[in-house]
């Protein structure tokens, strides 16, 4: 019997992103641990300096599919297109980032072939410390804590906290994709 390695679909996509947005010639090199036991760290970010130093940088992928809500049978409900529901979790210590993979079908209503590049995905990163506060915080409307937690999304241009806020305030999460914070991981 031969070995095989294999990757999830979403860490797979996430290092793809990360390859093509930290560039090898400016010294980025993303890394996939061999081993599945590797508890917090599903890929690492390695960064060569020009005076020889290196630093690193583990990420810890969480993924969810994207569920479609049924219409309101109220007018003044607002729903989304698109949800994620990611259950509440540990976050883990090996971690200094956390991203969340959402992967969602543009159009719905398309019925031809698709290939694989035609699925788009909602992927938030957040520091170890910004999940600690936001697993910290997901409570149910009661106060107690939430075991689950999600977004909602028509587009990226905003993404809505809709599980796991008390106070249903709708808070807006897209500063927290991973392209607009690209520059804030290439600084640390």
């Amino acid at each position: 019997m031969e070995p095989v390695f294999t990757l999830q679909w979403p860490e797979f996509v996430i290092a793809q992103r990360l390859q093509s947005l930290l560039r090898r010639k400016d010294g980025y090199s993303v890394l996939v641990p061999l081993s599945r036991q590797e508890e917090g760290i599903d890929l690492a970010v390695l960064h060569r300096g020009s005076t020889g130093t290196s630093t690193t940088m583990t990420i810890q992928v969480k993924a969810s599919r994207t569920y479609l809500h049924q219409l309101p049978k109220r007018k003044d409900t607002i729903r989304f297109q698109f949800n994620t529901w990611f259950n509440r979790f540990d976050v883990p210590e090996r971690a200094d980032y956390v991203i969340l993979f959402g992967m969602y079908a543009p159009d719905l209503g398309k019925t031809t072939k698709v290939s694989a590049t035609w699925y788009k995905d909602c992927s938030l990163i957040f520091t170890r410390q910004e999940m600690r506060h936001l697993m910290a915080d997901c409570k149910t409307v009661g106060g107690k804590p939430d075991r689950m937690f999600g977004f909602g999304f028509n587009d990226l241009s905003k993404i809505i906290l809709t599980r796991g806020d008390m106070n249903r305030s709708g808070k807006d999460f897209s500063p927290h994709l991973l392209e607009h914070r690209i520059t804030e991981l290439m600084k640390k």
